[in-house]
């Protein structure tokens, strides 16, 4: 075994056994958190944690000043976290340091160093620091501290006695952060750190994991201040008040959650609060396998973003409106618009949104959501109902984008819809790129730039859109739009089979759409599935009477992407048995 020189610390918390008694689950995620926090001092410390128990750390140093410098930054700490905390739930630490020869092996330490350490350790008073006569000498006057001296003792199994100085250390923090912070100018929001509610406390870093992924994914959306990863985490493990969370970190919202595992099970649960009351925003469930455990956090940080951004941006919308100049009858028939965009009646949406753009004719906003509406009708029409969608489309993107193209999202669904109709295809890519690049987890650019790209664009990044916009927003019941954007893509490419699974799947969510039923035909006849590609001819005529190729292909090969494919589809619909 290896022998050297070493400070060694060792610290516990005063009383577990008591806070177990009174709540267990509590009391070990709350210690366990404590002792996390102070693992921070000492890595800064340049100590090494060799290993912690369930209420204490033991830990060595090359440096005797940096062990009791440590010491007290431990305690410093330690004192601001309970601070923070319910008084019920406030932990004392008691640390001692010694140093003496240590033997190492496995990366765990054995001796008398070791040993006499952990017997000071235990006299040392709640919230103290307890040093033996060999660190108070070499310490000296190296640090700016004052010392106690407590005389010799006998300690359990050591044979000589031991002389003792108790650490007089200032627990208050020199900078202390202010009791309320000034809000930013746009949408704040902290991320508390995720609990581990599992029996697997080996899993840990999957829940730190999954808030860091969460911190990191927000603080690309450029309309929100969020704070950072270090300032969250110093409430790990800790049962605090949103609103004085909220004040502390001078934000309006506070996301928190937690994870359960159980077996290859994951389930981690999330909940969005308002920092000002306390009233809970927004809540999710996200469940999934242990397989690849750092592609789910993924999966959970995208979902989470998405849901979140689009929370957040509703409730900003509503209080922004109650003090702008916005005509509040205007807003309400937007409201409204959004709620039946929501339940797929495109017609209803836009009778709201004229409503508003007449009360408010400098209604960014309603015009540019009221020319997507088009492009959303011009996909259930054929025919000159086509070329009217068109037209007006056309004309009210444009008008939005002249009334106001500093906002993303007028700038995003007014350029989509320039795009769809082919009357700017270069500008339309432009705004969309430039919107996914301003709010990464603006999930419905993601999703409008993989429609263009199948149909002006490339395939290959028409796919790729559209999986971003799948991961953003797994269970959008109108995900429909991005299944047309990746099956005419693998059409495209002569991927049928994933064609026809992403057209199934938009029909699933809507039946009514005309150009998957036709993607379903195609990649059916190509893969020589006929007889179900005569099925899906026979519901399409069924849902749509009025459907006829020709008119269909027309419109379609107005689209870049479609006008070398024109030809041979129509063999196939005429096959199938689609009136010409």
């Amino acid at each position: 075994m290896e022998r050297r020189l070493a400070a060694i610390l060792a610290a516990d918390v005063v009383g577990y056994s008591s806070l177990v008694a009174l709540d267990e689950e509590r009391a070990v995620r709350a210690v366990r958190a404590h002792i996390v926090a102070v693992e921070l001092d000492i890595g800064l410390h340049h100590g090494r944690v060799v290993k912690t128990t369930g209420d204490g750390i033991l830990a060595e140093f090359g440096s005797v000043v940096d062990a009791v410098s440590c010491a007290t930054m431990m305690q410093a700490n330690i004192a601001k976290r309970n601070a923070d905390a319910a008084e019920n739930e406030r932990m004392a630490f008691r640390i001692g340091v010694h140093v003496g020869d240590i033997l190492i092996l496995d990366d765990d330490i054995f001796g008398d160093g070791v040993n006499v350490a952990a017997r000071v350790e235990g006299l040392t008073p709640p919230g103290g620091i307890l040093v033996t006569g060999r660190v108070h000498e070499d310490v000296g006057n190296k640090l700016d501290l004052t010392y106690k001296d407590l005389g010799e003792h006998r300690l359990k199994n050591i044979p000589r006695p031991v002389r003792l100085f108790e650490v007089n250390h200032e627990i208050a923090d020199n900078a202390p952060m202010p009791q309320e912070r000034t809000r930013p100018g746009k949408p704040s929001l902290a991320v508390l750190p995720f609990l581990n509610m599992s029996d697997v406390t080996d899993n840990e870093y999957f829940a730190d994991g999954l808030t860091e992924d969460i911190i990191t994914a927000l603080a690309q959306v450029p309309w929100m201040f969020v704070i950072a990863r270090n300032s969250s985490f110093t409430y790990k493990g800790m049962v605090v008040d949103v609103r004085k969370v909220g004040r502390d970190l001078g934000v309006a919202y506070v996301l928190e959650g937690s994870i359960r595992q159980q077996g290859d099970r994951l389930r981690i649960n999330g909940q969005l609060i308002d920092a000002s009351d306390g009233s809970h925003i927004w809540a999710n469930r996200f469940d999934g396998r242990l397989e690849d455990v750092f592609g789910l956090q993924d999966r959970i940080a995208d979902a989470v973003v998405s849901a979140i951004g689009a929370t957040v941006q509703a409730v900003e919308i509503n209080r922004v409106s109650q003090k702008s100049n916005l005509n509040l009858t205007a807003y309400d028939h937007y409201l409204k618009a959004l709620a039946a965009l929501n339940r797929a009646q495109i017609d209803e949406a836009g009778e709201y949104l004229d409503q508003a753009i007449g009360i408010a004719p400098e209604y960014a906003k309603a015009m540019a959501i009221r020319s997507w509406c088009h492009t959303l009708r011009n996909t259930w029409l054929v025919g000159s109902e086509q070329e009217q969608e068109r037209l007006a489309g056309t004309a009210i993107a444009e008008r939005a984008l002249e009334t106001d193209n500093s906002d993303i999202e007028v700038s995003a669904y007014a350029g989509y819809t320039l795009g769809f109709f082919g009357a700017d295809v270069d500008r339309a890519f432009s705004l969309l790129a430039e919107a996914t690049e301003r709010c990464p987890s603006f999930a419905w650019a993601w999703n409008s730039r993989a429609v263009l790209e199948g149909i002006q664009g490339e395939s290959e990044r028409a796919i790729e859109f559209g999986r971003v916009a799948q991961r953003l927003s797994p269970r959008d019941p109108q995900m429909f739009r991005t299944n047309i954007a990746i099956a005419s893509g693998c059409i495209k490419l002569g991927r049928y089979e994933e064609a026809l699974e992403e057209a199934r799947s938009g029909l699933r969510l809507n039946p009514n759409i005309v150009v998957l039923y036709c993607f379903s035909i195609v990649s059916l006849w190509r893969l020589g599935r006929k007889d179900e590609a005569l099925e899906q001819a026979r519901l399409l005529k069924a849902r749509r009477p009025s459907f006829r190729v020709a008119p269909f292909l027309e419109h379609k090969g107005r689209f870049r992407n479609f006008r070398d494919e024109v030809d041979g589809e129509r063999a196939i619909y005429l096959d199938a048995g689609l009136p010409e």
